[in-house]
């Protein structure tokens, strides 16, 4: 990359930060501060140091690059900033100016990165973790990467209930179509760690609409997290080669869905590929979003006490909290959890580069899903299942962790 094109990114990102007045809300609302209450790890801090980085008080990048990476990109503070800066960008934009400037990633974030952008071995990945879990070898696996799942048939046979609800859920206005031609986008995450949700999925969409199942490319959050930009273009440019056909496209992978929603915001400069994107990002809808759209009504009304915990880049990526809600209110007994949408410490790699940090944070999930006095805990981002099935097995067995399609 040119050194013009990489120092812009630095320029994006100190215009991000200079909006922050540095008031300090962002500090009583981050997970990592509340565990380090250290300036750095806070985005006012983050904020400074970009300052500081972009306009040449800081040499060494060294110290900037930890201060990057330990980042949970969970947009809390953005949430909850009075002028809504959007540190989460910054620090992107910061991975790949320094991504850059060092000559590539590191050699984990390559590894992983390369192993995303090719669809062959993501399913060799699967097939491998499949065996070992089958196996009972899961546990050799670091980092959780190779759960147990309980499945839907465990969850019918623990809780069943009435089957058949024959009243359906108020349609909301939607420009879904009984016309739209319909795909599923399953993420990499899902496919390897949790191929049963992607099969129970299937079953709910194929009850809407006839379903086309196309062999897509990974969604490039790995990518672009990572500092591997180009990566991460190529692999948006497949997939929106790939859906083009498609009127509707669902994920049941919330950073997928965030991810593949936004993508537009990366081809404002590229006359050949904006429109395309353009047209391709408003295509992408949620598993729950779309469900509400269409009136689904779960199948069975279990006797399970629920509660949910909101992924990051559903909740305040794409503003998506009371239709899974909805959902499971009608498939279950529903309670609320305190702090719903906090972070749970999973954020893509970071459960693996942090584990110490990951274990304080998901600790304090476990004791808000304990106090509901719920047997399933839900959500819909792989990483964040993981992260809970981790809950799950130090409750010792209080509670089991499920995605939304294997209640539903």
């Amino acid at each position: 990359m040119k050194n013009n094109d990489n120092n812009k990114l630095l320029e994006e990102a100190k215009e991000i930060v200079s909006q922050c007045d540095r008031c300090g809300t962002c500090l009583t609302v981050c997970p990592l501060f509340d565990i380090q209450d250290i300036e750095k790890v806070s985005a006012r801090g983050k904020n400074s140091i970009i300052l500081a980085l972009a306009g040449g008080g800081i040499r060494s990048v060294e110290d900037v690059s930890h201060v990057a990476d330990f980042c949970l990109l969970c947009q809390t503070c953005a949430a909850n900033c009075p002028n809504k800066v959007k540190t989460d960008e910054a620090m992107m934009n910061v991975r790949q100016y320094l991504t850059n400037r060092a000559g590539g990633p590191d050699l984990k974030y390559k590894m992983l990165g390369g192993v995303m952008k090719r669809r062959g071995v993501v399913k060799l990945a699967a097939a491998t973790l499949n065996l070992i879990r089958k196996a009972k070898l899961n546990k050799l696996v670091p980092s959780g990467m190779a759960p147990e799942q309980f499945t839907r048939e465990q969850f019918l046979k623990a809780f069943a209930g009435p089957a058949a609800i024959s009243s359906k859920l108020t349609p909301v206005e939607s420009e879904v179509s009984p016309k739209a031609r319909v795909a599923y986008f399953q993420g990499c995450g899902i496919k390897m760690m949790f191929p049963e949700v992607a099969a129970e999925t299937v079953k709910i969409l194929e009850t809407t609409t006839p379903l086309a199942q196309l062999d897509n490319f990974c969604c490039g959050v790995p990518h672009l997290a990572h500092g591997m930009r180009e990566d991460f273009i190529n692999l948006a440019k497949q997939n929106i080669s790939l859906y083009e056909d498609a009127d509707i496209v669902v994920a049941d992978c919330a950073s997928c869905s965030g991810m593949l929603k936004h993508i537009a915001a990366y081809f404002v400069e590229d006359h050949e590929w904006k429109e395309k994107a353009e047209k391709f990002s408003h295509k992408i809808m949620d598993l729950s979003e779309y469900l509400v759209k269409t009136g689904y009504r779960p199948q069975h009304k279990a006797s399970a006490t629920i509660t949910y915990h909101d992924p990051c880049h559903l909740v305040r990526g794409q503003g998506i909290k009371s239709q899974p809600r909805e959902l499971l209110k009608a498939a279950g007994n529903y309670v609320e959890m305190e702090e719903a949408d906090r972070c749970c410490g999973g954020a893509g790699s970071f459960h693996m580069d942090y584990p110490e940090i990951s274990e304080k944070i998901i600790a304090r999930k476990q004791a808000n899903i304990e106090k509901t006095g719920a047997e399933v805990v839900v959500s819909s981002c792989p990483v964040c299942l993981v992260q809970l099935n981790k809950a799950a097995e130090a409750s010792g067995g209080k509670f089991k962790a499920m995605h939304i399609s294997q209640v539903l």
